[in-house]
């Protein structure tokens, strides 16, 4: 018995100390502490998306401007303003400051920008916000299509080579082996061909000449402090681009975590990076770590519990830089970091809208009750993505290809009552994508309104009358209530007015992000944030082949009338021009189905200084402080 009770006291003590053990220790201190939602998807200037991201961005780096807190207009950043512009407007040179550092000392660089912005283009780094450059920067666009030819090419002969069968072309698709033959490689017309010579022989010329065509790429250092511009065109808001994440400069020291073969790149001709490069203790091949050149560095990283922010003893401005530590809660569950907030443990929230009782406290408030919590309409939609390829993944026929369909889908939805009952936030219902009065000198008369007889004439039209043929609709969204309940509303509305068999397909962030990327849905939800202060903002999502048109539509006049008003230098003529092609998918068209208007709701204390709320939730660190 003794024996017993003496096994269980070792036992008993055993699992306590394993408890100590596993502890996690307790989270730093901060001047400022602020959520972070539920986590950080990337810290990759290059590859980011999403907003908390990009704001962890602008708390890191620094492009060539930045934004002023309140008006967020862009003011001097790494460069010194104003810049030298060439009297068409295309050529620009920024000076770097003499005294631009980075969070290790190291003097900011023209080529640390050339870097950074080559990553964002080059196939194996390039990601969503690509364009931003492609279709901005001279001979951008024109080397990405010969970079990613090449990618192609070689992965055409790798699946050949793989493959060492006798009838090739029943390897790969019949149009890409023509494709291959209509190059004319050299042994690729030969019985037997060695697909490996092949290969290696056309990577060889092209990595020969892959410096020479990057030359030819509208960004160029002159000298260590001096930046050279080329643009396609005129851009009137090219200094506000400027301040966003995909212009950040990248420090030299990643090259060192560059995976290669045959010394440069991948067999692909790919420039890939070690991921791990954005953390700041990671050090294999003696990297020193995260080397970033904003107004604060990345001193901890605890994966879903916390980032810790230091000021940057180098940085240009850091006397205006009042707090010395940022801390980053992540905290998945809305009530907790609300719970956080109202112990004092946290001094500003930016994702209240998650909350149950998120217009309990908006109520309060606008009626003065609360002096805490802020709400702003913002410069941002969201919509439904109506998948517009012809075709399904499985081969039959998508009958969200016909825009009919679509448009009867629109109409079938009573937006204000979504907003009324289902949101209850003050958001405006949208019938446009870009919102109403956002944008000086912009105006786009707003698409159809509920009218659930005219889509259910719609559906007929299209060949399905009451619903018949139709199949079930299913809509993609991501998990949460925020956006299951407006997905129950929308379905039921569907069913209502349409006569139409609906399903949810609720998934967790990652996954429903993949399938929405790569059309794996048939309605899908989604949201817009203005990147800078321009209708091109919005509008451009829906260009033919861009990295965000996830709907996958495609329409020449739309994108004859994008072409004709990136090319106008008259702002009011260039406006007039981006409102035909607004009109032209709003009223005609519907690729996408907008919803409402988001509002920003974010709450900090009195005693914070320092943030202007606003409509892009853009809050610059550096002149945040604690009274």
């Amino acid at each position: 018995m003794y024996r017993l009770s003496a096994i269980l006291l070792v036992l008993s003590t055993m699992v306590l100390v394993g408890m100590w053990a596993l502890q996690e220790k307790p989270l730093p201190e901060g001047d400022f502490v602020f959520s972070l939602g539920d986590s950080i998807k990337t810290l990759d200037p290059a590859q980011m998306s999403w907003n908390e991201d990009i704001r962890m961005s602008l708390r890191l780096w620094e492009g060539l401007t930045s934004y002023h807190p309140e008006t967020l207009e862009p003011i001097e950043g790494a460069a010194v303003l104003p810049a030298e512009v060439s009297a068409d407007g295309r050529r620009y040179v920024f000076e770097l400051r003499e005294n631009g550092r980075w969070s290790n000392g190291d003097a900011v660089k023209a080529a640390d920008f050339v870097r950074g912005w080559r990553r964002a283009i080059e196939p194996g780094t390039a990601m969503d916000y690509s364009f931003l450059i492609t279709d901005y920067i001279a001979g951008a666009k024109e080397y990405c299509q010969w970079r990613n030819n090449a990618v192609r090419v070689l992965t055409l002969l790798r699946d050949l080579e793989n493959a060492r069968a006798t009838e090739a072309e029943k390897v790969i698709e019949a149009e890409d082996y023509e494709y291959l033959r209509g190059l004319e490689l050299e042994g690729f017309a030969v019985d037997e061909p060695d697909w490996e010579a092949i290969a290696e022989r056309f990577r060889g010329e092209h990595l020969a000449a892959m410096e020479k065509r990057f030359a030819e790429v509208g960004i160029k250092a002159l000298d260590e402090r001096h930046l050279e511009v080329q643009l396609v065109r005129p851009t009137a808001y090219f200094l506000n681009l400027l301040s966003f994440s995909t212009f950040m400069p990248v420090h030299e020291s990643i090259e060192l975590l560059q995976e290669r073969e045959d010394g440069t790149v991948t067999d692909l001709t790919l420039l890939v990076y070690d991921p791990q490069w954005v953390k700041p203790d990671y050090h294999r091949n003696g990297y020193p770590g995260l080397i970033t050149n904003g107004a604060y560095w990345l001193s901890d990283w605890q994966f879903k519990r916390y980032m810790y922010l230091e000021a940057n003893e180098y940085y240009w401005d850091r006397a205006r830089v009042k707090c010395r530590t940022l801390l980053g809660r992540i905290m998945r569950e809305a009530n907790t970091a609300f719970l956080a907030y109202e112990r004092g443990e946290v001094d500003m929230l930016t994702d209240i809208d998650r909350l149950d009782f998120a217009p309990s406290l908006i109520e309060q408030g606008r009626s003065g009750r609360r002096d805490d919590i802020h709400a702003v309409t913002a410069l941002a939609v969201n919509f439904y993505n109506f998948n517009c390829l012809k075709k399904r993944q499985d081969g039959s026929v998508n009958p969200l290809g016909d825009a009919r369909v679509r448009m009867a889908l629109n109409l079938a939805v009573n937006k204000q009552e979504l907003v009324d009952k289902v949101k209850k936030l003050g958001n405006p219902p949208a019938r446009n994508l870009v919102p109403p009065g956002s944008i000086k000198g912009y105006f786009c008369p707003a698409g159809p309104d509920y009218n659930p007889a005219r889509g259910r004439e719609l559906l007929a039209e299209a060949g399905y009358p009451a619903g018949r043929g139709l199949g079930t609709i299913e809509i993609l969204y991501n998990t949460g209530q925020l956006h299951e309940l407006p997905a129950q509303a929308i379905a039921e509305m569907w069913r209502e007015n349409l006569n139409i068999d609906v399903v949810l397909r609720g998934k967790e962030l990652k996954t429903y992000a993949d399938d929405k990327q790569n059309h794996r849905y048939m309605v899908a939800r989604a949201s817009w944030y203005g990147d800078y202060n321009d209708p091109t903002t919005f509008l451009d999502t829906l260009v033919t082949g861009n990295g965000n048109n996830d709907s996958g539509f495609s329409c020449v006049e739309y994108d004859e009338l994008m072409r004709q008003a990136a090319e106008c230098t008259d702002q009011e003529e260039r406006f007039e021009i981006l409102a035909r092609a607004e009109k032209l998918v709003m009223h005609e068209l519907m690729p996408v189905m907008p919803l409402y208007f988001e509002v920003n709701l974010l709450a900090f204390r009195p005693e914070i200084k320092g943030i202007w709320p606003n409509a892009r939730n853009v809050f610059p660190s550096k002149f945040i402080y604690k009274e």
